[in-house]
This record gives C-alpha cells, structure tokens and sequence, in this order.
C-alpha cells in the first residue's frame, strides 16, 4: 500500500520535486548573506540587548522596510536560536512556497493541460534570482511566497487571504498594495462591490492595526524612514522604475508575451487568467512608480515569478489554441526547453558576478571595520553610505547613514540637488551641511577615496571637509595569491570642524576629480592627468591634497622626480597628516640607504597608520633584497 502512495505522490508531484532539485542546486551555488540583511541584524541585536528595536541607541528610527522579519529574529534569538542562521533558513523555505504556490496556482487555472503547469513550476523553481535572494537573510523570499499564496486565496476565494494579507503588511509595508490590488480586480472584472476583496481587506487591517498603533508609538510613523529616504515621486523616479524593469525584461524578455498576448484574447480567457494579467500589471506599475529597487537581480520582481511563468505558458496555450491536441503538447513539451535554458543560462553570468561582488563587498566592509575597533578604542562614530556589514561589527558605535536609511534628518530634509554633480546612484538624498555639523570621527566612501554617491560628491564642495579630514587605510588581502589585494580608505578627523559650512568648491571641480580618479583606474595616465589639471585649474584653495597626491603618483609612474618631490613636499607643508607622502619618502629613503629620513618618515607613519607599517616593512625588505640580487647578477 505505502509503495502505491509513493507512487501516486511522485506522478502528481514530480515536477514540483524537479522544480526543487534546480532550486535547492541553485541556492548552495549562490548561498551568501545580502549586506543590507544586516542592518536588520542591527536592529535584532540592539532589541535583544535591551536597547530596543534602533539602529543606533537611543535613536528611534525605523531604518528598516521589514520590521515584522526583524521582529521574527528578535524572537528566534529570545529563543537562543542564531537568528542569522535562521533568517536564511526561513527564506530558503519561503523560496521552496514560492515553488509549491506557482504549482498549485498554476495546475488549478490549467486544468487538464498537465503540461503547462508543469512548465510553470520548472520556471520557477530554476529561476536564479529566487535561489539568490531566498537565503540571503532579507525578507525578499518571505514576502514573495506570502504574495503568491495571497494571490491563490484571492482565485480560489479563500478566507485564509486575510491572513496571508495581514503579514504581508508585516514583513514589508507594500503589502497594503496587494490589498489594492486585488479590490480592483474585483471592480474590473466583475462591475460590482468587491465584497470578497473589500471583506479580507478590511479584517485583514484589523489584525494589522497593533502593528500599526506599534509602528506609530515608537517610531512616530506609519511608513518607515527608507520611504522618505528614497522616493522623490518625479520624473527622474519613474525614468529609474523603467529602467529596472528593462533590466529584467533583458534577462527574462519572453515574460513579455505573459503581458502582451493574454489581453488579445480577453473574451476567452477565464477570471483566473484575467485576474493573473491585471496582478501583474498591477504590481509592474508599482515597481515603476517607486523607481525599482537600488539592489541588483531582481529583487521586486520575485513576487511576479510565478504569475508570469503562467501567463507565458497561457500565451502559448492561446497561440496554439486551434491546433490538433496531440500538435499542441509536442509544442508546450517543446517550447519548454529553450524557456528552462533562457531562465537560467541568459542571465547566469549576471547573477553569479553581483553574488560574487557582494560577498567581497561584504567581507570587506566587516575586516574594515574590525581594523577601526582594533586600532581605535575609542568611542569613534562613523558616516557612510553603506551601512549593513560595517554596521553590525560595529555595534555599540554610532553609524551615520549617508544615504538617509536610518537617519531621519537626511531622509526628511535632504539639500538640494547640486546642478553639474552627475551620478548613476538613485539613492540622491544628503545633506552634507548635517553630516558636518556633526562632525563624525571617520567618513567612508563607497569606493575608497574616490567620491561617487550625490552624499559623497557634495562633501567635497566643503572647506570643513577638506580641511578636517585626512585618508587612511587599510589593507585588505584578497585573492589566492599573498600580498594581493586592495586598500579600504576612510577619512579620519584630525582636527575640529569649524566655520561657517557652506559649499565654496565648484561642482565641476568634483567632476574632473572623478573623472580623473576613473581614468586611473582604467589605466588611461594621460587622461587622469589631464583631468586632475583641469580639476586645480578651477579649485580655490586650499586644494584638495588627495588630488594632488594621486597627480604625485602619476608622476611617479612617468619618472618625473623634480615634480613628485615638489607635490609630495607641498601636500606636507601644507599639512603634515596625510600619510601617503610619508610613506613614499620612507620608501624612497629605505631604498637608498637614507636611515635618518626613513626613520622621520617611519615614526610620522606609525603615528597616522600603525597598522600598514608592518606591510610597508616587508615590502621594502622584499624589494631590497631583489634589487640586491640583480647588482649581484
């Protein structure tokens, strides 16, 4: 009797199984900890620790858009349970509902045609960015399979809608949308009062509103700060919105069909069909209007996984609709093959690089971290734009978000756009006037010393920022061969913040600068020369030291002695703690035997960097010796 069980199980259910497989094969490939996961992280440990639910003690700021998942780790470490660990199991399992719901949606609108619901869970299930974003310790998995199971309860009429309705609102707040949603299925394809629709709204807010009166309690706000922090409802918004969709056209185009063939035949599709259509373009315009999402692979769409996979299916369903039965199920076998290929092959390379770089962005921004709290025992706040890794290591420690996400004042009362700053980042909320104001202990940049995001370019139009802050750094190994690797930079305040602050630098001036310092980093010499002139030209003083050392390098490389010694020698007249010339004349001096000025520049070095001064040793020891050997030779 238990073998025919299995039997039957596994002929009704294989695909689901195969759909599975793909999925749980792709999520050990892709495993790894998103870093915006750990600002919530933050918020749980600060909550367990009896600071309450903050980012930064004492500052109620809601700087999370999933307070329910956060409150859900805050209950697994109430527990003892590793609530990191947990986080992404819980995802992996919401990824592995995503797949069950798609079936079941799928094989409930299908009917009979066993093959284009097989079609929709193997869609599914080998769908990389699923896998990418279900154990990657954010809600996104979470939120997704209580989307879909929303959307089989709405289909199915099912009164468990007000559930799934409830805590969608409770992981993220676009969960009110679906509510909308469906509501105004309801009016369009039924002309009349949404009662279903309207009834599991209204109970479903009911068991949400002491999460709400929570919400607005201890937070002062329904809507959580990341909403005042990155949406601006202009045009520029909705440009964003539509480029992130085109993105995910790129990768996935045959979902196109889903939205363009479906309403050809309206008159004959049924109200699950159509109800599956109008949710989609529903929820796109959505993801549109609030301008896509910052992060990469795909995010937002992941909800739309499984209603698309129908909706492709259903096109081919209705392109094929007066072939010959038997015609039609080679096709639907056929058409699934070079679909499964194009889900997964054609935007794999794509995936695996953004799962690549955020596991050495987060690795990074957790050792930069751990050096600062080795090196500096103080109580040093920090600003930067990337908070979630760098944060959680240093937690106890005020984090100033550059970008606004946990920091209400930038959110809520950004500056201005500087007309000529340029930038590819949506994130343009800041206000460097603030961030100075505060004075910080160190600012980091996204990309070392070189400025990028709108909060960062603005600095540099800042005297009080020039003035006050001096690059450091540290260096970070990566890669399997030893002492390969790159420097983590930040800028250390060496002296108070004063004056009145206001921007004196022209914008065009942090253009070139940029310019430049991208120029560098494609090995273009004469172009960041150029730029870098052309950035002083127009520079008041006092000018950027930085920028004078990175012009000393080129230098450097072109052999032009007299003029690295007269820019090295004014970066440390004009102020003698900007490390990078000490270290190039401890190293010159070294070399040539110059004991007495290797030892000045030596004791200046581990004064500003005491902990690059190992590595320089031994570079220069290893130097030396080659340099030895090939007189010797």
């Amino acid at each position: 009797m238990v073998p025919n069980q299995i039997g039957k199980f596994l002929k009704s259910y294989w695909p689901v199984i195969l759909a599975l497989c793909f999925f749980v094969y792709n999520s050990i490939e892709l495993n790894f900890i998103q870093d915006d996961a750990y600002i919530s992280y933050r918020y749980a440990a600060n909550c367990l620790n009896g600071d309450g639910l903050v980012y930064n003690i004492g500052e109620r700021v809601e700087g999370i858009t999933n307070t329910g998942w956060t409150v859900l780790m805050v209950l697994w470490g109430n527990f003892n349970l590793d609530f990191i660990f947990w986080s992404q199991v819980i995802g992996f399992i919401c990824g592995i509902g995503v797949i069950l719901f798609s079936f079941l949606l799928g094989r409930r609108l299908f009917g009979n045609s066993k093959w284009l619901s097989v079609s929709t869970v193997l869609l599914v299930g080998i769908n990389l960015s699923l896998a990418y974003w279900s154990s990657a310790g954010l809600e996104t998995a979470a939120f997704a399979f209580l989307v879909m199971a929303s959307l089989y309860f709405y289909i199915t009429k099912n009164r468990l809608l007000i559930s799934s309705l409830a805590l969608a609102v409770w992981i993220r707040p676009e969960g009110a949308m679906l509510a909308g949603i469906f509501i105004a299925i309801d009016i369009i394809l039924h002309k009349r009062w949404p009662s279903f629709s309207l009834a599991c709204a209204a109970m479903a807010f009911v068991i949400s509103l002491p999460f709400i009166i929570f919400k607005l309690a201890y937070y002062g706000s329904i809507l959580p700060n990341p909403f005042y922090a990155k949406t601006s409802f202009d045009w520029l918004q909705i440009m964003n919105g539509l480029e992130y969709a085109g993105r995910f056209m790129k990768h996935y185009g045959f979902f196109g069909f889903g939205y363009i063939i479906p309403p050809l035949f309206w008159r004959k599709l049924s109200p699950g069909f159509k109800s599956i259509w109008i949710f989609m373009i529903g929820y796109t315009a959505y993801i549109v209007l609030v301008g896509g999402d910052v992060l990469k692979v795909h995010r937002f769409f992941l909800p739309l996984f499984g209603p698309g996979a129908i909706a492709v299916m259903l096109s081919i369903m209705l392109i094929t609709r007066r072939l010959q039965p038997g015609i039609r199920k080679s096709i639907y076998i056929l058409a699934i093959i070079p679909l499964l290929m194009l889900t997964y092959f054609h935007p794999r390379h794509f995936v695996k690089t953004y799962n690549s770089n955020e596991k050495d962005f987060t690795e990074r921004m957790a050792f930069q971290a751990r050096e600062m709290k080795k090196w500096d025992r103080s109580d040093f706040t920090v600003a930067l734009p990337t908070i979630g890794a760098f944060g959680y290591e240093l937690m106890g420690h005020y984090i100033i978000d550059m970008l606004g996400l946990t920091d209400s004042t930038i959110a809520r009362h950004s500056e201005k756009p500087i007309l000529g700053v340029k930038s590819t980042w949506k994130e343009q909320k800041h206000n460097s006037k603030y961030l100075l104001d505060c004075a910080p202990d160190y600012i980091i940049f996204s990309t070392g010393i070189k400025p990028s995001a709108p909060a960062e370019k603005a600095l540099l139009l800042y005297p009080q920022f020039l003035q006050s802050y001096r690059s450091v750094g540290w260096f970070y190994e990566m890669g399997e061969k030893p002492g390969r690797g790159v420097m983590l930079e930040a800028f250390k305040k060496v002296r108070p913040v004063k004056g009145e602050i206001e921007p004196t630098y022209p914008p065009e001036y942090v253009e070139y600068y940029k310019e430049g310092l991208d120029a560098l980093s494609w090995g273009d010499q004469k172009k960041a020369l150029n730029k870098f002139n052309q950035a002083l030209k127009i520079s008041p003083r006092p000018y950027n030291l930085d920028l004078l050392y990175q012009k000393a390098n080129i230098h450097i490389s072109l052999g032009d002695e007299d003029v690295v010694n007269k820019l090295l020698n004014y970066i440390l007249q004009s102020d003698s703690l900007v490390y990078m010339p000490h270290k190039d004349f401890y190293s010159l001096a070294f070399l040539t035997g110059d004991v007495e000025r290797a030892g000045l520049h030596r004791r200046w070095l581990l004064d500003l960097v005491p902990w690059y001064v190992p590595r320089i040793d031994s570079l220069l020891t290893e130097r030396k010796k080659i340099l030895r050997s090939s007189e010797a030779g």
